[in-house]
């Protein structure tokens, strides 16, 4: 039962965080104000999912911001300009991602270098190739069909998604060998070899997930704003680790779970919501994240070298 109530806690604070925010603001209980809190989680929530599959292997993706920018210029650009219909379009901006994706995942499993050097690469061209396809100016005109994806016409069905999407996950995780080796080249990589478990092939599935989740994100963000911009989505990269983290996600690799990643990116938007509505400064905002972040890797280093010590005895 403790072990549950551990490996779930982070839905336990979102609804107790919930409770209370509640009762100190009517405001924030108000069924319109769930209701965009829901809808403002679905981009950060599916980015975070994404990010899940790479922190599992240990690694990171710096680059899910600007890949999704770029997943929504280039898709927008194919409806806009080309005369692409909307489910196309949508999946060739997922596409691009999922490419982006493909590619950071070979440089980190075949060229072995570090995660965080290939995805600060990559952060750093997907946002000059959107600037570049763009030309540096927002998409505009999008078809008027296209605006479902983002719940202009309805805050369930961008929710319904970012859930759906956790489901799949959840599952995958849990019930086939893929997801198992995932947690097992996190856990312990050399062990994960010498196992059987294709540890490259692995690591690069999860980057190409998560480039796919970004490009995805980045075409329900266009839809959401009724633009797609080059600029846009700028810091998401950091949202998407914070909810992971916040979600219980370990970034040692080996722990995590798809739905208290999303309870995480949850846990940040109500927090960011509840400061909107009362007027905090949005800089006190990004303090509390990133104080809430440094706080919860430090709580899980401390963790595991007392779990080591305890072993050792």
């Amino acid at each position: 039962m403790g072990n549950f109530i551990a490996k779930h806690s982070p839905i336990f604070i979102l609804a107790l965080l919930c409770i209370v925010l509640a009762f100190a603001s009517p405001l924030f209980r108000s069924p319109e104000n769930m209701q965009n809190v829901m809808q403002r989680t679905a981009v950060v929530g599916i980015l975070a999912l994404g990010q899940l599959l790479v922190i599992l292997t240990a690694g990171i993706d710096l680059s899910v911001g600007s890949v999704a920018a770029l997943g929504g210029v280039v898709g927008c650009i194919a409806m806009v300009n080309h005369g692409v219909p909307v489910l196309p379009g949508i999946f060739i901006g997922t596409g691009t991602g999922l490419v982006c994706g493909v590619v950071s995942g070979l440089l980190v499993a075949k060229g072995r270098i570090p995660p965080f050097i290939v995805t600060l690469g990559m952060m750093m061209a997907a946002r000059g190739f959107a600037l570049i396809a763009s030309g540096a100016v927002p998409i505009f005109n999008l078809p008027d069909s296209f605006s479902w994806l983002g719940g202009t016409r309805g805050w369930w069905l961008p929710t319904g998604l970012m859930f759906g999407l956790a489901a799949i996950i959840a599952f995958m995780l849990r019930y086939t060998r893929f997801g198992r080796s995932l947690y097992a080249v996190g856990g312990n990589n050399e062990a994960a070899r010498l196992s059987g478990v294709p540890v490259d092939w692995i690591r690069i599935g999860a980057y190409t997930i998560s480039g796919a989740c970004a490009g995805f994100g980045g075409m329900m963000m266009a839809s959401r704003s009724g633009v797609a911009s080059p600029t846009e989505l700028q810091m998401y990269e950091l949202n998407a680790v914070a909810a992971c983290v916040i979600g219980g996600a370990s970034l040692a690799g080996g722990e995590g779970g798809a739905f208290v990643a999303i309870a995480g990116a949850l846990i940040m938007t109500v927090l960011q919501n509840f400061c909107n509505l009362h007027d905090i400064n949005v800089h006190w905002q990004q303090i509390l994240v990133g104080t809430l972040l440094v706080t919860l890797v430090f709580y899980d280093n401390h963790r595991k070298r007392k779990s080591g010590l305890m072993r050792q005895l």
